[in-house]
């Protein structure tokens, strides 16, 4: 809970250390703001397609139990999260039927649901060698 109000405006950026048992997979990072009764109001999120994790121009899978990291910007905002507040950072790996469907195989992207599919499991690094985060641009601090 927050003792005091906190301002973030500007850019905010996930640096995600990922592992995946797929060769491509999706990662979606939402900010939110929980209010004390507990009611959570989406801010903001983005999706980062693990292929294109190195750019739009190349497609590079991962490599199945590798640590990769995905790194992107999910977005600018002005948001002071009030006092008495919480700030909740959601990582997953599913924005459908909101984002395209991603099969998880690599192969290329078709106009039609997917025929062939993997279920990936995947999990998000947080530790001393592999410290996922999100930056956040926090005013006055």
């Amino acid at each position: 809970m927050l003792k005091e109000p906190v301002e973030w405006t500007g850019r905010v950026k996930a640096e995600l250390f990922v592992t995946s048992s797929a060769r491509d997979s999706d990662f979606i990072v939402r900010v939110s703001d929980v209010y004390p009764d507990g009611r959570s109001i989406l801010i903001m999120d983005y999706i980062r397609r693990a292929r294109y994790r190195e750019g739009y121009e190349k497609e590079v899978m991962l490599e199945p139990g590798k640590v990769e990291t995905v790194a992107f910007d999910v977005g600018n905002l002005s948001q002071i999260f009030a006092k008495g507040h919480k700030i909740r950072v959601t990582v997953a790996s599913t924005g459908a039927p909101f984002f395209e469907v991603n099969p998880n195989t690599g192969e290329p992207f078709t106009l039609e649901f997917p025929k062939n599919t993997v279920v990936a499991k995947n999990a998000v690094q947080h530790n001393e060698k592999y410290a996922s985060r999100v930056i956040a641009p926090v005013v006055g601090k």
